[in-house]
């Protein structure tokens, strides 16, 4: 609903822009003396078996046999009132406005009108009538023609009213178009204060992301990242004058986008409709509005990544714009982002004109081309074929597109020196706690792969071939890198073949993630067994206390070290024997 509504104003803002085009090349007609000056007159016909003809102070109206049964009275009234929809200052001095009516009913067949012109209007000048339908219904514009060989505007109707003909130049509305969009891309934001700023989640973990964001930075746009029940939200604003097309990864969520104006919220709500059917982008960052993007904060490290999409919000401009003006003619060309047919023309236009930050007069000119011929497929599906009006705009506009698009050159130039940006999110700092090392990773212990717990076991060893344990009463917590955040040191127990080899003793980080591994049998190679009895971390390091034996307890030695993780491996430093025999006598 609110997406037809943002139609609906947009539509309505567009055509205002249409009826100041042709209220200023009304005002040129009255300056040039294209129209003679209207009086009071009434004349009237009677249809005939050939139909009727009449002519009232200079307009002459023709009906072909049939058009209403003979015998019924053609009247017209030519009037000095001023046309609707237009201030009196346009239409003072027209003249030719007429008012026609046929014995209370409609015509059966069209009628034809020819208003006289006095001069030749400027070359790009289209011949229009401005009518008011007999329903009560909003003024619109009939299409028409002009002769210069005998001065006179000649336009068909299928219902009887009021009529004042008018020369309008399409592609002035166009360009009314263009200086919105100039002027919408020309729009930037300020840097909020929590720009690049990191965020911290009530675990600890600190999410930075990289680049720039100072302010005396001009990045593309502003980043800000906020965390919060598991999810952490990336709100990006607009800094650039041009739209951007974004996507972010892994298993990001596009929020649904802040109201902003309704001609923007129009174009939008067709960008996301045509995003959403072809795999362009996830989302459109439109100049001075902005997006927000949620990830799990498990899914760290994320990016998110957009390039420049000139051609999408063109097309979904002109789109729109073109379906204002139709709406003047009376032509409904109906939901353009519903159509799965227009839809993938316009997304094939886009990907085929690959306009850059700096795109050139001809290619936004071709692109331009490419979106209304997408069109004329549904205007022709209006009553089975293309109606006169459909075909009279898409012909004008068509014909002045280079002239119109083009003006969008300037207005597209960017000053940023890249038509694509990539921002980084990591996560560090995040405690590592007890609980979550039953489902951490372990390197390969007594000959069996490495892999991942399932609650504190290895999963897919066969009973009889052993097992790889954690053992949860030996975790120790603190400190192991030196960057202040809690690490952990866990004992793991396993076996191969029926008999227990020596424990391992496993580092982690954040992640949790393996920082290192030592094997006691490696450490001490003349025993069976080794058996951690005591394990604390002090100053960064793991401190240790262990027995070494060989079958039920012979053989029995004690030892103590300390494990240091150096930033890519963990070694055993300080080995000592604290009692037993001596090494090399058992």
């Amino acid at each position: 609903m609110s997406t037809s509504k943002s139609r609906r104003r947009t539509t309505i803002w567009i055509a205002v822009a249409v009826v100041l085009a042709c209220a200023t090349t009304a005002v040129v007609a009255i300056k040039h003396g294209w129209f003679r000056t209207s009086s009071s007159v009434t004349n009237s016909a009677t249809v005939g078996k050939d139909g009727v003809d009449l002519t009232v102070d200079g307009v002459r109206i023709h009906g072909p046999a049939g058009v209403a049964p003979e015998g019924t009275t053609l009247t017209a009234h030519s009037t000095t009132a001023s046309a609707p929809g237009l201030s009196s200052t346009i239409t003072a001095n027209t003249g030719a406005g007429i008012e026609i009516s046929l014995g209370g009913r409609q015509p059966e067949k069209p009628l034809e009108l020819k208003f006289p012109v006095t001069g030749a209007p400027p070359e790009g000048q289209h011949a229009v009538l401005v009518t008011t339908p007999s329903d009560g219904s909003e003024p619109r514009l009939v299409p028409a023609s002009f002769d210069a060989a005998t001065n006179t505007i000649t336009a068909t109707t299928d219902h009887l009213s009021s009529f004042w003909p008018t020369f309008v130049d399409l592609r002035a509305a166009g360009r009314v178009v263009d200086d919105f969009v100039g002027k919408a891309l020309g729009i930037t934001s300020a840097r909020p204060e929590c720009a690049g700023v990191p965020a911290t989640d009530p675990s600890g973990m600190k999410i930075t992301m990289d680049g720039d964001y100072s302010a005396s930075a001009k990045p593309v746009l502003w980043p800000c990242v906020t965390v919060g029940d598991g999810r952490m939200t990336v709100e990006l604003t607009s800094s650039s004058p041009l739209p951007w097309r974004v996507r972010a990864a892994p298993s990001a969520t596009l929020e649904p986008q802040a109201a902003i104006d309704p001609a923007k919220a129009a174009v939008l709500a067709g960008y996301h409709a045509l995003a959403t059917k072809r795999p362009y982008a996830e989302g459109l960052l439109i100049p001075g509005s902005g997006m927000k993007y949620t990830f799990p904060v498990s899914s760290l490290p994320a990016t998110v990544e957009g390039q420049v999409d000139v051609g999408t919000w063109l097309v979904m401009d002109l789109v729109f714009a073109v379906q204002a003006i139709m709406a003047l003619f009376h032509v409904d060309l109906g939901a353009v982002t519903d159509n799965a047919a227009a839809l993938g023309c316009l997304g094939d236009a886009v990907e085929a004109a690959k306009l850059d930050a700096k795109p050139g007069a001809d290619a936004v000119a071709a692109l331009a081309k490419a979106a209304l011929t997408c069109l004329e497929p549904m205007a022709k599906a209006l009553g089975g074929g293309l109606s006169t009006a459909a075909s009279f705009v898409l012909l004008v506009l068509s014909s002045g597109v280079a002239l119109v698009f083009g003006g969008l050159q300037g207005a597209l130039m960017s000053l940023t020196g890249t038509d694509k940006f990539k921002i980084a999110l990591n996560g560090s700092g995040k405690p590592v706690s007890a609980a979550e090392l039953s489902s951490a990773p372990v390197p390969s212990m007594c000959q069996h792969p490495a892999g991942k717990l399932v609650r504190g076991s290895l999963p897919g060893i066969p009973a009889n071939d052993g097992l790889v344990e954690l053992l949860p009463k030996t975790i120790v917590l603190g400190d192991l890198t030196g960057d202040g955040t809690q690490d952990a040191a866990a004992v793991f127990q396993c076996s191969r073949g029926g008999v227990g080899w020596p424990n391992h003793v496993v580092l982690y980080g954040p992640g949790p993630k393996v920082l290192g591994s030592i094997d006691l049998g490696d450490v001490i190679t003349d025993a069976e067994h080794s058996t951690v009895s005591r394990m604390t971390i002090a100053d960064g390091d793991v401190s240790l206390t262990w027995d070494s034996y060989q079958g039920a307890s012979f053989c029995l030695r004690q030892w103590t070290g300390r494990i240091h993780w150096d930033g890519s491996k963990a070694s055993l430093l300080g080995l000592k024997q604290v009692s037993g025999a001596a090494k090399g006598t058992c």
